[in-house]
């Protein structure tokens, strides 16, 4: 629910909750009100009938508005207020009346004595009221929904405004943020400081990615130079075993620190998402290239392979990161395959995987899969520990979902393409 939305609810409803209990409040009130001032007027009326009873007769009084009757005998209560309604013959309808019933004595007789007043007039005047209420009701909450239509309008137009905008920027385009001015102090704040605080993020992300392209380049060009030294040296010298051995661990010394340079600035580029274009790319061709890549390796180590795959399928994502993510899951599949072993690879419209067998029947620790430099048990000394941990980064920069389990004696690695079927 929006912010706008949620206060106007919270304010509508408790001035409806307010206005439902006060106006049938406000009409009982005010129908007490009118029936204790008819009863004082009734009562008002009582002295002035038994002062005129002291001097004239019942017999002999009048009542010209037929609201006084005067008959001989007694009522059982002393006195009595109550409402009746009568029925009028003008005007063909029954009408609500107000009426004190007393007992009096006159002239030592007793004498049961009957005031009654008229309703209709206080009646017409609460449903007026009761009119006006509803009205006043509709007109306030009309009144804020207006209000609140207003504000949406005039306040969160520019904080929508920001947030928008915040949700097209990308740090890795060279472009600032630069969010409007605004005459609502609270949202100008709010753009400052956002601001300042993308201008600072943007000089700390170009910052870091010249000085991983520096350092990467920079590492790799002596990482090189060493490589040819020796293979001069290897050539041009003869050598015993003990140098020999010396010679070739610091061969494949440099060539892992040449792997991990590159696969450390290939994490840094996939988290600094340097891979920006994307086009089509039907990831059954894909995955049957890698497969041909490693068609020799699987024939050395006797691996059956089994493919059923989707060729319709096609996915638009960056080609150079879906290269890396299936070679580095094909090649972990064969690094964890025994000999005489098999793979299977799986592809349709909405999953990825590939399932091999396991060495010794053993499942991989789940806890250090994804994990930077977190090699397993039976990983190869030229593992550098970073390929699993660059494939789920790839998948979530394409909103991808990368799972891993073991049954049956079997590694799996699936992935879920969302938003594709």
């Amino acid at each position: 629910m929006k912010l706008t939305n949620y206060i106007a609810s919270r304010y509508i409803g408790a001035a409806t909750l307010v206005l439902l209990v006060s106006v049938p409040l406000f009409y009982i009130v005010l129908q007490r009100i009118i029936r204790n001032n008819f009863d004082e007027d009734l009562g008002f009326q009582r002295q002035w009938l038994e002062e005129k009873l002291r001097t004239t007769s019942p017999e002999n009084f009048v009542s010209f508005n037929n609201n006084i009757i005067i008959r001989p005998g007694r009522f059982p209560q002393q006195e009595r207020f109550y409402n009746e309604k009568l029925y009028i013959a003008y005007d063909n309808e029954m009408v609500p009346y107000r009426v004190l019933e007393f007992n009096n004595v006159t002239n030592g007789k007793p004498y049961a004595i009957r005031i009654q007043k008229s309703l209709m007039e206080s009646e017409d005047v609460l449903r007026a009221i009761a009119a006006m209420q509803s009205g006043v009701l509709f007109i306030l909450l009309s009144f804020l929904i207006f209000i609140n239509a207003r504000l949406r309008k005039t306040v969160w137009t520019p904080f929508y405004k920001t947030l928008n905008a915040l949700n097209r920027y990308r740090i890795d385009r060279d472009e600032p943020l630069n969010l409007p001015d605004s005459n609502i102090q609270e949202i100008e704040n709010l753009n400052r400081s956002v601001n300042e605080l993308t201008k600072h993020n943007r000089e700390i992300f170009t910052q870091q990615k010249e000085f991983t392209e520096n350092a990467s380049h920079e590492l790799q060009t002596p990482l090189a130079v060493m490589q040819s030294d020796l293979d001069l040296l290897w050539q041009t010298s003869a050598h015993d075993e003990e140098q020999m051995h010396i010679v070739q661990n610091i061969s494949e010394t440099i060539i892992r620190m040449s792997k991990l340079n590159k696969a450390l600035l290939l994490l840094t580029k996939i988290d600094n998402r340097q891979f920006t274009a994307q086009n089509e790319i039907k990831l059954h061709a894909l995955i049957k290239k890698i497969l041909e890549q490693y068609d020799d390796s699987f024939k050395q180590k006797n691996i059956r392979l089994h493919t059923n795959m989707d060729s319709s399928f096609v996915i638009y994502a960056n080609e150079t990161l879906m290269d890396i993510l299936f070679g580095n899951l094909i090649s972990n599949a064969y690094r964890y395959t025994p000999e005489n072993g098999n793979v299977e690879i799986s592809l349709s419209s909405t999953t990825f995987k590939i399932s091999n067998s396991a060495i010794n029947n053993q499942p991989l620790e789940k806890d250090k899969l994804f994990r930077r430099f977190q090699k397993q048990q039976q990983s190869s000394q030229n593992s550098i520990g970073l390929g699993l941990e660059i494939c789920k980064h790839i998948c979530v920069q394409n909103n991808f979902n990368i799972q891993y389990y073991f049954s049956e004696g079997r590694h799996s690695f699936e992935i879920t393409f969302q938003g594709y079927n």
